[in-house]
């Protein structure tokens, strides 16, 4: 038989006690939500930092072209290959530079030395962090030159295949296909008799494909991986590159081949008195040619003639200036100019005189800058297409 056990009676609380005892409670439940919800909000924060830094921030864009967003992340990423290549640029000037320092002094190394040191300084300038935005801002331009070059060449039609960008990419590397696989098929080369006496300059060997991938691998692999850049990556700025290339390559094809053309004969006279007297003699009807040869005879230093090939009229003002042009384009074909002065008082005196005008042929080098002078005039035409950003706080300052 078990003892039954007495507790004692439970004492009942006053209606005072519980409604402290309930404001008690009360308070906290309140102090645990509102440490839970100080956790959930710092937990927010810091999670918002973490999906900002590496989400929403390299999505940003720092430039719109044509509705299409250039983001953070990819112009962070060509800012660091940019400032890759000018360290490879800069480690070579120095290995160069070091060279020359450990060779005994010869003639001519000392100008070479200090062209060496300047280049050097010129580009650990840039590379200063405090320049990194100037290096940013060239890198943007040249995307939205590409983005916008990608832009014409759909509307074209103009494409580039990816054996063009395997091309480039062996061009840019030194390699090339064809003379390794002639260097692996060819016999052992015998040397001719020479007349000389002279020992022949053995040229260096091409580098074969063994070699080149080597190379590139290791471009790959020490060169971009380290900046986070992939080579689908690399590849397609190589491709963006040829694309604008083939943009101004057409371009220059619409031109025309062929224009009304000027050609010039100029004699430099070293003070105003002299080229009035030479004008005097020329209206008396003496051969600017004779003419030519006694200035140049009577002041080696100042004094000289030459001739300019034919030259474009729209292209006369940018080659002479206004004064000279409008004086030039007011001649009949074997006409000269009274003596125009070349800069300051002292300066000396020029006399052109015109030999020819006619439609003539543009030459290569004429035609390359006027094709220049049309892509960067269809660039500013574009502008209206362009919506940067701010890009002063995303620009590396590494590597």
């Amino acid at each position: 038989m078990t003892k039954k056990v007495r507790r004692a009676p439970q004492e009942q609380l006053t209606r005072k006690q519980r409604s402290r005892l309930e404001k008690e409670r009360h308070m906290q439940r309140l102090l645990l939500w509102g440490l839970s919800i100080v956790g959930i909000l710092t937990i927010g924060v810091l999670g918002y930092g973490v999906v900002a830094q590496s989400i929403l921030e390299p999505r940003q864009p720092v430039a719109i072209v044509d509705g299409n967003t250039i983001t953070t992340s990819e112009f962070q990423a060509r800012v660091k290959y940019r400032r890759l290549q000018l360290q490879n640029q800069l480690l070579y000037l120095y290995q160069q530079y070091q060279a020359m320092m450990r060779q005994e002094s010869e003639e001519g190394t000392q100008g070479f030395a200090e062209y060496l040191e300047g280049q050097i300084g010129e580009l650990e300038s840039w590379l200063a962090p405090e320049n990194a935005e100037t290096i940013g801002q060239q890198v943007i331009e040249q995307m939205i030159q590409e983005k916008l070059a990608q832009l014409e060449a759909e509307r074209r039609g103009i494409e580039v295949t990816e054996d063009q960008v395997q091309d480039a990419i062996h061009e840019g590397f030194g390699y090339d296909p064809e003379a390794a696989s002639a260097l692996d098929e060819s016999a052992p080369v015998t040397e001719t008799e020479s007349i000389t006496t002279e020992e022949p300059v053995p040229a260096p060997a091409p580098m074969t494909e063994t070699e080149f991938n080597e190379l590139y691998d290791r471009h790959m692999r020490e060169g971009l991986q380290p900046l986070g850049v992939s080579e689908q990556q690399y590849r397609s700025w190589i491709e963006a590159s040829l694309l604008v290339e083939a943009l101004q390559e057409a371009m220059k094809g619409e031109l025309p081949t062929e224009a009304e053309q000027l050609k010039l004969r100029l004699l430099l006279v070293s003070s105003e008195e002299r080229a009035e007297q030479v004008v005097e003699r020329l209206d008396e009807g003496e051969d600017f040619d004779v003419l030519v040869e006694e200035v140049e005879a009577d002041d080696e230093e100042l004094g000289y003639g030459s001739e300019l090939d034919w030259m474009p009229i729209d292209m006369l003002v940018d080659q002479l200036g206004h004064e000279m042009a409008e004086l030039v384009l007011a001649l009949e074909v074997g006409g000269y100019t009274e003596p125009v002065p070349m800069g300051e008082q002292d300066d000396p005196y020029v006399i052109l005189t015109l030999t020819g005008r006619e439609v003539h042929p543009l030459a290569d080098s004429v035609r390359e800058q006027m094709a220049a002078e049309a892509f960067q005039s269809w660039l500013q035409a574009q502008e209206t297409l362009v919506e940067r950003k701010v890009i002063r706080d995303r620009v590396p300052t590494e590597p």
